[in-house]
């Protein structure tokens, strides 16, 4: 029979130990506790965590995608709002323009309401969101209209009075006026002055903007036009119209001539109203295809959560019951050095 002798430096090293690893299992079972994930999934799901990773991507790029369908559609619905001014103002005109042609007077008043209705034009066309142009297409920096004042109108003034020897510096207040025949004006109105309101014409007189429409991807595989552009034909003979009317000298044309431009003009309003709803026609349709892919991406949003969820989540009574025993241990432990430290050989003397 032998004895065996063990120091006491032992006993105490020994629960000391295992605390840095008690301590490391403590702080991934509270944080796995709290939010109900695994706290270091690499580890736990090994070769696994391929289809974590993979998932989790596709849920950033989902989530992107939806985020950014909630920018476009705000644009698609100020750019609809817009749309419907548009039209109104122009059924306003209209019916200004018939109620002229019954009666035979206000044509001053008409002359204002045109003028007003494309300076208006003007406005919708100019509108913004902050960063960039509604209608100003793929060109969204620049502002896409210039008004009538600003260069268009003196434009037109000089081709009419030149057309038929009127005053140059207010053309349309020349008594001369009076005496357009309506063949001459239709002539004119067909010719020089519809050059303005041609591709080649509008860009260089009134519009800075792109005739391409913007574009976004909806979704992973699906891309669509995002807004309009104020180039779009609908928006040349609106203008046009409104033009004619405020620039023709129409207050002081006579009979036939008259009869031309608010004819002319009454055509061209219609024919814009039906291409402005077209185009209104075409965002719509663009709105439903966000709201249809929106609903689609989401419901893919909720089945990688799942899927994921079943990946990393971790049982929380067991997380519970897990953090309590590792607690009691080191509790054991600091208890267990604590009394080590108290023995003595004096104890045994």
């Amino acid at each position: 029979m032998h004895s065996a002798f063990i120091s006491s430096l032992s006993l105490n090293n020994s629960p000391r130990a295992a605390l840095p690893r008690l301590q490391t299992e403590l702080a991934k079972a509270s944080k796995e506790l709290t939010t109900g994930q695994r706290a270091d999934a690499g580890l736990d799901l090994g070769v696994g965590i391929g289809e974590s990773v993979t998932l989790r991507a596709e849920q950033a790029s989902l989530q992107s995608l939806i985020d950014g369908n909630a920018s476009t559609a705000a644009t698609l619905d100020r750019t609809q709002a817009a749309l419907d001014d548009i039209r109104s103002q122009a059924d306003g005109l209209q019916q200004a323009m018939l109620g002229l042609s019954q009666s035979g007077g206000a044509a001053t008043t008409l002359v204002q309401k045109s003028r007003d209705a494309l300076d208006a034009l003007t406005s919708t066309l100019n509108l913004s969101d902050g960063r960039r142009y509604l209608f100003g297409g793929v060109n969204s920096g620049a502002k896409p209209m210039t008004a009538l004042a600003d260069g268009p109108g003196a434009a037109i003034a000089s081709a009419f009075a030149a057309r038929f020897g009127l005053d140059p510096a207010n053309p349309q207040a020349d008594p001369k006026v009076a005496d357009i025949g309506a063949a001459d004006m239709a002539d004119f109105i067909d010719t020089s002055f519809a050059g303005f309101f041609d591709e080649t014409g509008w860009g260089a007189t009134w519009s800075d903007a792109s005739s391409q429409n913007r574009s976004a991807a909806i979704s992973s595989n699906e891309r669509i036009e995002t807004g309009a552009n104020a180039n779009a034909p609908a928006m040349r003979k609106l203008a046009m119209a409104y033009a004619m009317v405020a620039t023709l000298g129409t207050a002081g044309l006579t009979g036939d001539a008259q009869d031309t431009v608010l004819s002319k003009a009454r055509a061209l309003i219609g024919a814009g109203v039906g291409g402005v709803t077209d185009m209104a026609t075409r965002i719509g349709t663009a709105q439903n295809r966000i709201e249809a892919a929106d609903t689609l991406m989401r419901a893919a949003l909720d089945g990688g959560s799942r899927r994921l969820n079943a990946l990393e989540a971790v049982d929380p009574a067991e997380a519970k019951t897990r953090l309590d025993m590792l607690t009691t241990q080191i509790e054991m432990s600091y208890s267990l050095t604590t009394r080590i430290l108290k023995l003595s050989i004096m104890d045994y003397v």
